[in-house]
């Protein structure tokens, strides 16, 4: 039975025309009704208008100082695992990194002095040969110290790995570290000590009397550096020392914070960590970069612009330190370690970790910054780390194969690298971000929708979280 039989069959009778007015009336009321639909971003959904890029071709707006590197963690690409998979992951971390760095100990390395002057170099050998065979600028951070170096209660190896040096053992550690140093001629960069690991205001060892202060302990931190410098410069006048490798930790909310420092559009920096930088900067012995620590996110998860935008943090911690005095004007600053955050609810998602590492690593380069690590390049089975990783994991047969993020790290090294001349561009709106040298340009999509960008009269269609290189217009 047809449809129009059974109308007519109810009494319906035939349909009446529509009128145009009707069509057109009814269209546009449900295009209301679609843009009242929730979603991720509802002003794209439907609409997207071409994000307008102009570069300026006149002259160089800006001279690269940025190099990628890496710092290896306990699961790497080490000679135990899949052999084709280790060959492949070598190959990657050559063509993507130009600095890789590796802890003395942790993180793949086992403890190089168990007892007083007896050496254990095995591990560390072989991360420094993986370095050196990748041909890497070598860094290697002094830390941690062996379990007889630290306060009694906190000697087992591993157990009370991040436990800092007893005030007692501080140049028992020195020691080590220029023995490394001699170790290893051609590892050029010393990062001393990290995140000030057993270095609180409480922590056994502390300096007397800051007990009640909830801060960290600068003091001790300081004392411990200057003897490692000391010692290495002594027989290593060549080698590259910075600290203090202090984690540039921030908030959403200022007034839940015991200490808040400078606000900013993203968050507000706490001020514990740059009274840290401060007293290091002016009592330090010498000191050939500074190192820091952070990601983008705020540490009490609260997002007070989007998560890409939230990379201006990279940039205003660099121009903090740039204004204080004793070094920080002048020396390279280095992040230590480097870390694109996005809001606990994200979507987890290898292309969307791909894009947000590659608008930060923008912002970070724009910033001025001289050395960018990330931490643990080898991911999972899929390639997620932190938040991606630039191979997946080796110890499977299909390991070591690229992620996403690999190109991101290669083009970076590739085409906007130290020394290379970048031009001024600037966007419509706040949904793409761009670099552009002379040879390439990089286009990065915040969207999951795709987008079209003009760059310079030139259309170019961005899929979803898409990075793009291509030819500079």
């Amino acid at each position: 039975m047809s449809l129009k039989t059974a109308n007519i069959r109810r009494g319906y009778g035939p349909a009446p025309p529509i009128s145009l007015w009707t069509c057109l009336t009814q269209l546009s009321l449900l295009l209301f009704l679609l843009l009242l639909i929730p979603s991720p971003n509802p002003i794209h959904t439907l609409f997207v208008p071409p994000t307008q890029v102009t570069i300026q071709h006149s002259s160089f707006d800006f001279i690269s100082n940025t190099a990628i590197g890496a710092t290896h963690e306990y699961d790497d690409a080490d000679p135990w695992n899949n052999p084709r998979a280790v060959a492949a992951a070598k190959q990657l971390m050559q063509a993507s990194l130009i600095y890789q760095n590796q802890q003395i100990m942790g993180w793949g390395a086992d403890d190089p002095e168990p007892l007083p002057q007896v050496y254990n170099w095995q591990n560390l050998d072989a991360r420094v040969q993986l370095m050196r065979s990748t041909q890497a600028k070598m860094i290697l951070t002094l830390c941690c110290a062996s379990g007889w170096m630290r306060p009694p209660g906190y000697q087992d190896d591993w157990r009370y790995l991040e436990t800092a040096p007893a005030p007692s053992h501080v140049q028992d550690f020195a020691q080590l570290a220029q023995l490394i140093a001699l170790r290893y001629p051609d590892v050029k960069y010393f990062q001393v000590w990290n995140e000030l690991k057993g270095m609180w205001s409480t922590s056994s060892g502390a300096t007397p009397g800051i007990g009640n202060l909830n801060r960290w302990d600068y003091e001790r931190y300081t004392t411990l550096y200057n003897a490692v410098y000391d010692a290495i410069k002594r027989v290593r006048p060549d080698a590259q020392l910075g600290g203090p490798y202090v984690v540039m930790d921030s908030d959403g909310n200022s007034f839940a914070m015991s200490d808040p420092g400078p606000g900013y559009e993203w968050g507000t920096l706490d001020q514990r960590p740059l009274d840290v930088i401060t007293y290091w900067l002016q009592h330090k012995h010498g000191a050939d970069f500074i190192a820091i620590d952070g990601t983008s996110s705020n540490r009490d998860g609260v997002w007070l612009t989007d998560e890409f935008a939230a990379a201006q943090k990279f940039v205003d911690v660099y121009h903090w330190i740039r204004k204080q005095p004793d070094g920080g004007a002048t020396l390279p600053i280095w992040w230590a370690e480097w870390y694109a955050g996005s809001p606990a609810n994200a979507e987890k998602n290898l292309q969307y970790y791909n894009a947000l590492m590659a608008s930060d690593e923008i912002y970070t380069l724009n910033s001025g910054a001289t050395v960018l690590l990330i931490w643990k390049p080898q991911g999972d089975a899929n390639g997620y780390s932190y938040p991606e990783g630039i191979w997946n994991d080796t110890r499977i047969a299909r390991g070591g194969q690229a992620t996403n993020y690999f190109a991101t790290s290669k083009a970076f090294k590739d085409f906007f690298g130290p020394g290379t001349g970048l031009y001024k561009t600037t966007a419509s709106t706040r949904d793409v971000t761009i670099i552009a040298s002379p040879l390439k340009m990089m286009l990065v999509n915040h969207l999951a929708t795709p987008q079209i960008v003009v760059v310079n009269g030139s259309n170019f269609t961005l899929n979803p979280y898409e990075m793009l290189v291509t030819d500079t217009r």
